[in-house]
């Protein structure tokens, strides 16, 4: 993307030196270093901190006086960053500077690598992104909605197999097409299925019907037992 950091404490402010406002030396090893720790680090440590007094209680009232203290300093740290990021953002958004706090310590500014490089910015990827992002939206608001049970009754009709769906084999399960595993039969109307195939519909739907008579399924029992 034609951008680098510069450290702002040894860029050159005035002097004839400065042509284009782009030039200064890069980050030095110690802030690349901090940089790193900061962002990977440090990112994985605080996680790390809030999930292990979140699993060992720190915030009950039963706990110790040291842990509810402990869980007291995590929240308000947590709100402290949270403050310096937002008044960090302000003045990112008045001067254009440090877009983070870590920067901003470190004096670190993102500039331009080339002033004068053409910048073709190709937006093949990000259209294909959002196309695929709406697409995944709608997925995620329609598929609960559908019952696949119905929408295969719906299909069968237009099928050019018709006489599997309707005359298939009987000791094979009509919603994965193989032998159960572990047979089970359905009540009243005595078809038999794959246990984890018949449960799964039945506790996905309140009244779900039988693939084969559409007769709605009351009870379900292993093949077998009294």
């Amino acid at each position: 993307m034609n951008l680098r950091y510069r450290d702002e404490r040894a860029a050159p402010i005035t002097g004839k030196e400065v042509r284009t406002g782009l030039e200064g030396p890069g980050l030095s090893v110690s802030q690349k270093i901090f940089y790193c720790i900061s962002f990977v680090g440090g990112q994985y440590a605080w996680s790390r901190l809030q999930s292990f007094s979140a699993f060992r209680r720190w915030g009950d009232s039963e706990q110790r006086p040291l842990a509810r203290r402990a869980w007291g300093l995590v929240q308000n740290a947590e709100g402290l960053y949270r403050a310096a990021s937002f008044f960090n953002l302000l003045l990112f958004l008045h001067g254009g500077r440090y877009k983070t706090i870590v920067e901003r310590i470190l004096k670190a500014r993102l500039i331009y690598g080339s002033p004068n490089m053409n910048r073709a910015v190709s937006f093949e990827y990000m259209n294909r992104q959002l196309v695929w992002n709406e697409f995944s939206e709608m997925l995620l608001l329609l598929l609960p909605l559908l019952n696949s049970s119905s929408v295969k009754k719906f299909l069968l009709p237009f099928s050019k197999d018709k006489s599997a769906g309707s005359s298939g084999d009987e000791a094979d399960c009509p919603i994965c097409r193989s032998s159960p595993s572990i047979p089970f039969i359905a009540l009243p109307c005595q078809h038999r299925y794959c246990y984890y195939c018949l449960r799964t519909r039945c506790s996905a739907t309140g009244s779900y019907r039988c693939t084969r008579c559409n007769e709605v399924v009351v009870a379900i029992q292993r093949q077998g037992s009294i």
